[in-house]
């Protein structure tokens, strides 16, 4: 079923398929819902699958001018209720969808049942990744969008992928090509002040999946495999072949591991 809810001053657009344990997927900056359609037509044979396309993306609307992550999780809560779930549910987010999972983590941890974070760091933005997504706006600003992804869609994958993928490229262009000029502004302005999650997850009361790509340009693979050894609720998939979207690009692999990490009882 798909659907557009109105919750406050966001409007979003939501696809909901499945029955069983609720799953909320939360995709990545320049994506939309349908980049986790692979994912979501295995996991809904046993799961509840929510997908929404984040603020400015897809088929949702802008946000509104003081869109961040930490104010949005009160927006994911009233989805939640809007949609009369009473249970548990697991959240997935890829890159930027993760850490709106993770401040929704955060805000709401009697109601997680499992988080998974896809290429997504759990600290603050650092400074080179700040300087990175300002001239990346001035480009959007200054309307150099296609010129922008031109140079940067490849980018999110391992050196070679993108050749052995173009489907999944076409795919991942197709959706940046959708965002508007104010839901990329302003989901770059959400990015650069996000919070560190990083103390928070590393006492977290429920299991955490960490899936890094070891060729990620987007962000350090490094620095996210260091963060996840310091959590003792996490267990890490670390995949060798992949950028910055394992799960394009390493997709049996993440998704038997993934399987795997939702069967098991808490």
């Amino acid at each position: 079923m798909e659907q557009r809810l109105e919750i406050s001053k966001y409007s979003l657009f939501i696809k909901e398929e499945g029955a069983g344990t609720p799953i909320l997927m939360l995709h990545s900056y320049w994506g939309n819902h349908r980049l986790f359609d692979n994912l979501a037509n295995s996991l809904k044979v046993k799961h509840h699958v929510i997908r929404i396309d984040m603020p400015g993306h897809g088929k949702s609307g802008v946000p509104p001018v003081d869109y961040h992550f930490e104010p949005f999780a009160s927006i994911l809560h009233e989805l939640i209720v809007k949609l009369n779930i009473h249970q548990k549910i697991i959240v997935i987010g890829h890159s930027m969808g993760g850490y709106a999972a993770m401040a929704f983590a955060a805000k709401y941890p009697e109601l997680i049942e499992k988080l998974v974070l896809m290429h997504s760091p759990v600290q603050q933005a650092d400074e080179p990744s700040i300087k990175l997504r300002n001239r990346e706006a001035l480009l959007i600003e200054n309307g150099k969008k296609e010129l922008l992804l031109q140079a940067t869609i490849q980018s999110n994958f391992a050196p070679g992928n993108s050749d052995i993928f173009p489907n999944a490229v076409l795919e991942l262009y197709q959706s940046a090509s959708q965002v508007t000029q104010i839901g990329a502004l302003r989901s770059i302005a959400a990015m650069n002040t996000r919070s560190s999650q990083l103390q928070f997850l590393q006492k977290s009361p429920f299991p955490i999946l960490i899936v890094v790509g070891d060729h990620d340009k987007v962000y350090d693979a490094a620095g996210q495999l260091k963060d996840a050894m310091t959590m003792s609720k996490a267990e890490i998939l670390r995949l060798t072949e992949s950028g910055h979207c394992g799960f394009l690009e390493e997709e049996d692999k993440v998704l038997d591991r993934l399987s795997e990490f939702l069967k098991v009882k808490n």
